[in-house]
């Protein structure tokens, strides 16, 4: 799926969250979203997967723009999306492998299919054997690993990742990256964080500031440090 975002405005509580934003994302996009906190990342990432409504300007899958289409249309295509949010966002009440089935019985996946699909990408963030357990017996890491299982689950065509490597040691980062990319495979994978994750080299940067995309391009390690008037 082709992601656009074409002059996208997102307000929240009458100030801009994202301002004039054009960006192109073609099937197979690996990009990474930098900026500092408040930047408009998450936003972002939101904005693109029909999470959040434009205030101005569009947001398109593959040319359609998300606004206009129909609630049953909008929630088919978005079973193309996977999304890795900021915390776990895991269900207390249930299993670790409960939470990571949710989102295939949602889709009606076979039990048999689901179930091989959820031991299959516990194994590959390292918690099988944390699967029966409840999510307040883990720790922070596994949490975040939880939750990255459950997105991954789904096999999602557009993979979506906020801050995945918050809070995790850097053996827990180097692992997760690597899952990140491998599933990710041929499919598009959009990564925000505040720094770029020496553990995840991916080939295309958008840098965010104040909610304006200020550089578009091959990773620049300088690009935080730029003036506004070298990124304009």
């Amino acid at each position: 799926m082709e992601l656009r975002a074409d002059r996208l405005s997102v307000r929240r509580d009458e100030r801009a969250v994202l301002l004039d934003v054009t960006c192109s994302l073609p099937p197979g996009s690996h990009v990474l979203v930098l900026g500092r906190s408040g930047a408009g990342k998450t936003t972002l990432l939101k904005a693109l997967a029909g999470l959040v409504a434009p205030a101005s300007g569009q947001v398109l899958w593959s040319g359609e723009d998300v606004a206009r289409m129909a609630p049953a249309q909008k929630r088919e295509r978005q079973a193309a999306f996977g999304m890795v949010f900021q915390t776990d966002a895991l269900f207390d009440s249930m299993t670790v492998r409960h939470n990571v089935l949710l989102p295939l019985e949602r889709r009606r996946v076979p039990r048999e299919e689901a179930e091989a699909r959820a031991d299959e990408v516990l194994r590959a963030v390292g918690l099988a054997d944390a699967a029966d357990a409840m999510p307040e017996r883990l720790s922070g890491g596994m949490r975040k690993r939880a939750g990255i299982a459950r997105a991954l689950a789904a096999r999602p065509s557009v993979l979506l990742a906020d801050d995945p490597f918050a809070g995790l040691d850097p053996g827990t980062a180097r692992q997760v990256a690597r899952v990140l990319l491998e599933v990710a495979g041929s499919g598009s994978l959009i990564v925000a964080a505040p720094d770029a994750p020496p553990e995840l080299p991916l080939a295309r940067w958008l840098y965010l500031r104040d909610g304006q995309l200020r550089y578009d391009g091959p990773p620049a390690p300088e690009v935080e440090t730029l003036t506004d008037e070298a990124l304009a």
